[in-house]
């Protein structure tokens, strides 16, 4: 930004003061800390790379990327089992600052833990759903229905023993909004077809009832309502840095000067709330291209929800179990920091490639 720009409100024209009696009239830069927003851009590559490299992707190889995902999930989700079996000296703990006594998987953080499930757990569905389509016109082997219901147990269990009620919560939204998907895609007639629709409504409001009974279990941590108190002290941070904030990545080094209360070893890393900590480090600049690209992805949804004639049928059920996950992506954004994690960045990059579908290859009508 312009000497002139970088000056702007209370707490840049404040500390353009104090830089003064050292540097001179330079002023503050437009970030903070310059080295945190060159990392903020390089660690969007990953994500970015895998969601161009997926549109590319035929429809038998988003069908390999999507259960290469759900193995890997489901490999986690089958850890954090043994890591809460193991207590809280387990060795199977990857890291030293974690959620020690909860299920965290190969995540540091619970939380994360709990979302990686609840946002793959529709593709669990779908792919259940193809199966039994797909058993009405060719052979299925049995197998495959004992491997995708076998992750939906893992997955569900994970819920319960990561304590995270912002991802078990998730978790069954996500079930909710895949019930029409599942019932609409059922190829099958008559009668069968009405077997399905009651089996499907039967089975996710039994899992529907268990999680809200294990969720009623669930207390608040130290942590969860320590984190309430973040939010207020990050809106009075953005609003000193008006109008530009104070530069991407640059939270950790902002929040502490506004920080009085805070003692101990508690880490404050990130606000818990994405769109806070945004609109703190960028201001306007982050948040009209959200405005936009949130739109963009509900305008997708209406889409991949309401105008499925001209698109495969596979290829739109993976498009809206697909989307269901990133809506819970967003969703828990807003208590959390979920896509700050590469992983679960990565797996976003993924789910959006899988919202674009694949158009219906029209036959000519042989005329006589």
């Amino acid at each position: 930004l312009p000497d002139a720009l970088t000056g702007l409100g209370a707490a840049r024209s404040q500390l353009s003061q104090m830089l003064a009696l050292v540097i001179g009239d330079a002023g503050a830069q437009a970030s903070l800390s310059p080295v945190a927003a060159e990392r903020s851009l390089l660690w969007l590559l990953p994500a970015v790379a895998l969601y161009l490299s997926a549109l590319q992707f035929s429809r038998k190889q988003k069908r390999i990327a999507a259960l290469v995902l759900l193995l890997w999930i489901f490999i986690g989700a089958v850890l954090g089992l043994a890591q809460k079996a193991g207590g809280l000296d387990s060795a199977l703990y990857f890291y030293s600052n974690t959620n020690r006594g909860s299920a965290v998987g190969f995540f540091a953080n619970s939380n994360h833990y709990a979302i990686s499930l609840a946002a793959s757990l529709p593709l669990i569905w779908a792919g259940l759903t193809l199966l039994f389509n797909r058993r009405s016109k060719v052979a299925v082997n049995p197998l495959l229905f004992v491997l995708f219901s076998g992750m939906a147990v893992f997955f569900i269990l994970g819920f319960m023993l990561s304590g995270s009620r912002a991802g078990l919560a998730l978790g069954m939204f996500g079930c909710l909004l895949m019930l029409p998907s599942v019932i609409l895609a059922d190829e099958h007639k008559g009668a069968k077809h009405w077997l399905f629709g009651t089996m499907a409504v039967g089975l996710f409001f039994t899992v529907q009832a268990g999680l809200y009974i294990i969720s009623l279990q669930f207390e608040s941590t130290p942590l969860e309502d320590l984190r309430l108190q973040f939010f207020p002290i990050t809106a009075q941070a953005a609003s000193q840095f008006a109008p530009w904030g104070s530069g991407p990545g640059s939270f950790w080094f902002v929040f502490p000067q506004y920080d009085g209360f805070l003692t101990g070893n508690v880490i404050v890393n990130h606000a818990h709330n994405d769109y806070l900590e945004l609109w703190l480090e960028m201001r306007w600049l982050f948040l009209m291209p959200a405005l936009i690209a949130i739109a963009a992805f509900l305008w997708q949804g209406v889409q991949i929800w309401f105008r499925a004639e001209g698109f495969k049928a596979e290829s739109t059920l993976l498009a809206q179990a697909a989307w269901i996950g990133l809506l819970l992506l967003l969703l828990h954004s807003s208590v959390d920091y979920p896509l700050r994690t590469t992983a679960l960045s990565m797996m976003a990059g993924l789910l959006a490639a899988f919202t674009v579908r694949e158009k219906s290859i029209s036959r000519p009508v042989n005329q006589e």
